[in-house]
């Protein structure tokens, strides 16, 4: 069973050619609704006739479909949903990154890099032409814990002790996480008198 898990914005237009290639059984509509200044309510409803033209696309041609409606801007959240929603599916999943926010696409993308011995084909639809990108593994396979422990110290450097009680977790076990971070070359530590000093490299 083919699962095509497509990120749209305001039109559909990039969906066709994937599903009419590579066949289809079922359809995974993924889009971002956020409450941002600058959306305005006609944002809103172009949205909403794109998912609803994807919608009527599905039923016409008979495939099984899904909506799954994120806060673009998550970018960490949808990673993790992304991530469930391949986990869910049979293999033979096609990843269509081209429409929708920018960030809610690269979360996919991110899901399918850790998950990619679930995905066939992530694609990219560029003026009615279809771009493959490149199969492969997340190079640090990452734990959901380590991400936060990075995501923390992108505001800047942290003591291991200001982490340990940020996540509310141990000194021996915040200092596995650290040194696992560290074999991979993502953090680097140094010490003041008795501080150890973690910093994003």
């Amino acid at each position: 069973m083919t699962t095509h898990i497509i990120n749209i914005g305001y039109h559909i237009e990039h969906i066709y050619k994937p599903i009419a290639e590579f066949g289809a059984k079922k359809v995974i509509i993924i889009y971002a609704k956020d409450d941002e200044k600058y959306l305005t309510e006609k944002d809103y409803e172009t949205i909403d006739d794109a998912v609803k033209k994807a919608e009527n696309l599905c039923k016409m041609l008979g495939l099984e479909y899904k909506k799954i409606r994120v806060n673009g801007i998550e970018f960490e959240k949808n990673v993790e949903i992304f991530r469930e929603i391949i986990k869910k599916e049979d293999d033979n999943i096609i990843v269509n990154l081209t429409g929708g926010r920018k960030i809610t696409s690269f979360a996919l993308l991110y899901a399918s890099l850790y998950e990619f011995q679930k995905i066939d084909k992530i694609v990219y639809v560029h003026d009615k032409r279809i771009v493959e990108f490149p199969k492969i593994a997340h190079p640090y396979n990452l734990t959901k814990f380590e991400r936060k422990i990075l995501a923390s110290l992108n505001e800047g450097e942290k003591t291991i002790t200001e982490l340990a009680k940020e996540f509310n977790v141990s000194l021996p076990a915040i200092i596995k996480y650290i040194n696992s971070l560290e074999q991979k070359k993502l953090v680097k530590t140094y010490k003041i008198g008795r501080k150890r000093i973690v910093n994003i490299i």
